[in-house]
């Protein structure tokens, strides 16, 4: 998934000529808090909704601010991981876009690139998360999924999340089966440690429980 898929032409940038008080308005209008600013199809910077409420002229043209710019942007072939990690680490509610020789192209907002994610981990798919905890050394997804699928199943998503203070890591995965009892316990037959899991058959156990709890309750 490159960046080319995410763009958003939602959100129009500001421009040199414009003033601190259309910046305001403009952010709070898409509920955003960062602005790119761009010149003739040229990207400038971004700037963020702090210098803005500071200045205390809201005259004042947004070129004026233009020590405030910040040079983040990121190219439309790169990976949206990429993206993912600047929005992150800068804590961006938009992440302008340009082409390789400068041109603005537009901007990714956080919210559709959080949710191009969750449609790319199968958030919404029915079924069941697993987290095994793995020695680095011993990590194989090839096996993972060979336990999964000698069950029937299939892995929808995987997401690994490595600890840099021990030589352990977790490998979190979501089959697409409501009844994953089976997987569990090829796992640990395995000699896999089942961290967790969690399906859509214990929230509806659950419901059955507070339910009858309330019921019981109604009857005294």
């Amino acid at each position: 998934m490159t960046v080319r898929e995410l763009i958003s032409d939602k959100i129009f940038p500001l421009k040199p000529e414009d003033t601190v008080k259309l910046g305001i308005h403009m952010m709070e209008e898409n509920k955003v808090s960062h602005l790119p600013v761009v010149k003739q199809g040229k990207y400038l910077g971004l700037i963020a909704e702090q210098p803005l409420y500071a200045v205390g002229d809201e005259k004042l043209k947004i070129e004026e601010l233009s020590h405030h710019f910040e040079p983040l942007f990121i190219y439309d072939t790169q990976h949206a991981y990429e993206a993912l990690k600047l929005v992150s680490g800068f804590k961006l509610s938009v992440l302008p876009v340009v082409s390789d020789i400068h041109q603005y192209l537009g901007v990714i907002i956080l919210s559709d690139l959080v949710r191009k994610f969750a449609d790319s981990i199968s958030v919404t798919s029915p079924g069941t998360v697993i987290v095994l905890e793995i020695g680095q050394r011993d990590y194989s997804m090839e096996e993972i999924a060979r336990i999964v699928e000698s069950n029937d199943a299939k892995i929808l998503s995987a997401i690994i999340t490595s600890s840099p203070d021990t030589m352990l890591m977790d490998v979190t995965i979501k089959i697409n089966k409501l009844d994953a009892s089976a997987v569990l316990q090829t796992f640990t037959r395995f000699n896999y440690l089942v961290k967790a899991s969690f399906g859509e058959d214990d929230e509806q156990e659950r419901l059955k429980e507070r339910y009858e709890a309330l019921m019981r309750f109604i009857n005294i």
